[in-house]
């Protein structure tokens, strides 16, 4: 129990942080703006460095609309052995950014590299297929595959019924309830399981 407690007290902590402050803006620029909108306040945080640094190189068109380099503006005072340019290419109707040091691939955000190029070229919103939902407000809101069409982000292309509402509601409300203490759970635990065994039944017929 303890070992479950430290990080959800932890992530319960960073919720409230971005539900309570505001975000600070570092460059105001319309991607950034976006962004505070979307990812919570500690990935937001990350992403504003990211963007920072990208403020430290210039963009190269190699390829229009396809492939371009990100250079190092000291790129001479630089050790040897430090990398002064990453190669980023846009694909997808620059729906897909991808740079040579993986950093997407490796944490799901994105790199200074990558940044300094949307903005380079003008794309003014993170592309959907960059945004995680791990990093965003929502990131709780992931269910199980029977229950998945309750998620927010898949509400828009569903139709539910009143008792779906309803009984939603009073699910999860009976899941703080039960988590409470020990033997709250395990009175609440209890009552499903026989429930469950009450209704499968019922359940196997064509109700209206």
């Amino acid at each position: 129990m303890r070992l479950q407690f430290d990080p959800e007290s932890d992530e319960s902590y960073q919720e409230n942080r971005t539900r309570i402050s505001s975000a600070v803006m570092r460059t105001n620029v319309a991607i950034e703006r976006h962004v505070s909108k979307v990812y919570t306040r500690k990935m937001f945080e990350q992403f504003g460095e990211n963007l920072f640094e990208g403020g430290s190189y210039h963009v190269e068109e190699i390829e229009k609309k396809k492939k371009n380099i990100a250079r190092h503006n000291d790129a001479l005072k630089r050790e040897k052995w430090s990398k002064v340019e990453y190669e980023v290419t846009i694909s997808d109707e620059a729906g897909w950014f991808e740079s040579e040091c993986g950093q997407f691939a490796h944490m799901g955000m994105l790199c200074c590299h990558a940044l300094k190029v949307i903005n380079h070229v003008g794309v003014p919103e993170i592309p959907k297929r960059h945004i995680l939902k791990r990093w965003t407000k929502d990131a709780r809101d992931i269910l199980p595959q029977h229950i998945a069409h309750f998620q927010k982000d898949q509400a828009a292309n569903q139709s539910f019924t009143c008792r779906s509402s309803t009984l939603y509601l009073h699910a999860m409300e009976l899941l703080r309830i039960g988590d409470s203490s020990i033997s709250v759970y395990e009175l609440v635990f209890g009552r499903i399981k026989d429930l469950i065994v009450e209704v499968s039944p019922l359940a196997e017929k064509t109700m209206v």
